[in-house]
């Protein structure tokens, strides 16, 4: 099972175009876990809303001043 941290970190590195194989070498997971970890956020998306999904994701690893900091940045983005 992946922790919060090791999914927040598979959303970024995804995220920036990263490879499964890279993803598993960076997080210490196998490839088959960061492949589940993916199908399970993609199902999260589809009945949350992928915003909710990602920044739920990224909150649980970086804290209260973290999901302060990611509100504001989706916030800014939503208004672009």
């Amino acid at each position: 099972m992946a922790t919060k941290e090791q999914i927040a970190k598979i959303v970024q590195l995804r995220g920036t175009g990263h490879s499964l194989e890279e993803i598993a070498e960076i997080v210490g997971l196998s490839k088959s876990s960061i492949a589940y970890q993916l199908q399970i956020l993609k199902k999260r998306s589809k009945k949350l809303g992928h915003l909710d999904v990602f920044s739920t994701a990224l909150i649980g690893a970086l804290g209260a001043a973290g999901g302060i900091a990611l509100a504001l940045l989706l916030e800014q983005t939503r208004k672009e």
